[in-house]
């Protein structure tokens, strides 16, 4: 993917380059910027409290259900069928409580991601914030995110869509 993107840049430039026009590219590496930046490192540290929090949930769900596991072996000889079916019951309500939690937490678009989500929007404003302000102050053309292999940035004089769309319409 990252050749791909290299082979477009390198096109750009060309294509810009004979055109007259200066091109002035740059790229970020936003793994670096998550893992060393101290909003995300704070933002991290709140979200793994949480996840313990969540996780000793679930942990405190297994106890109980092991805990109901050995009581059921342990009085299984003197317990009637009807209260080995109605323990059986019981760790099976258990185990099913455990399993709607740690899908309600970690499943998809569960309390984890959303709350991840939601740590994250206010440093992703900032980030936009800083790359924009940088662009226009260096006058950067393009920045791509060596990471996703996208674009983050082009200034509005590249976009050529509604010329595209003006000749689409025009036939």
């Amino acid at each position: 993917m990252k050749n791909i993107v290299i082979i477009f840049l390198v096109t750009i430039v060309f294509i810009v380059g004979l055109s007259g026009q200066a091109v002035k590219l740059a790229f970020i590496d936003s793994n670096r910027i998550m893992a060393e930046s101290n909003d995300t490192r704070e933002i991290q540290r709140i979200f793994l409290q949480e996840r313990d929090a969540w996780d000793s949930e679930i942990d405190n769900l297994t106890d109980e259900v092991r805990r109901l596991e050995t009581e059921l072996e342990t009085r299984r000889l003197t317990l009637t069928e009807t209260g080995k079916r109605e323990a059986e019951e019981r760790i099976l309500a258990k185990m099913r409580e455990r399993q709607q939690l740690i899908e309600r937490i970690y499943g998809e678009d569960g309390l984890a991601t959303q709350r991840e989500a939601e740590l994250l929007a206010p440093i992703m404003a900032k980030l936009r914030t800083i790359i924009d302000r940088i662009a226009e102050e260096e006058d950067f053309s393009m920045i791509f995110d060596w990471v996703t292999s996208g674009l983050i940035y082009a200034k509005d004089t590249m976009d050529i869509t509604a010329e595209v769309i003006s000749e689409m319409n025009r036939n």
